[in-house]
């Protein structure tokens, strides 16, 4: 199996979606709300948390010690237009 892309920038949007830009160039939405009931999670419930994050080995980390793999990142998001912006 090939290596998903690493995220290359994120920035929360609205109802705890993630638009996420990719190396390759390409650019999803991740839909965090599924996650949000595990107990390393919880604390992205509060908006100040959630947007506590930085790039690191080409996953999103929060400052919660809240990770997920690239993978989940790349092949849980929906496409989003490339022409949007980030």
């Amino acid at each position: 199996m090939m290596k998903s892309p690493d995220i290359k920038e994120a920035r929360v949007i609205d109802n705890y979606n993630i638009h996420i830009h990719f190396e390759n160039g390409e650019q999803k939405i991740f839909d965090l709300k599924p996650y949000l009931d595990y107990p390393v999670f919880l604390p992205l419930k509060r908006l100040e948390q959630l947007n506590a994050f930085k790039i690191v080995d080409g996953t999103i980390e929060w400052d919660c010690g809240a990770d997920l793999s690239p993978d989940t990142f790349y092949h849980e998001s929906k496409p989003v237009n490339n022409d949007a912006v980030i």
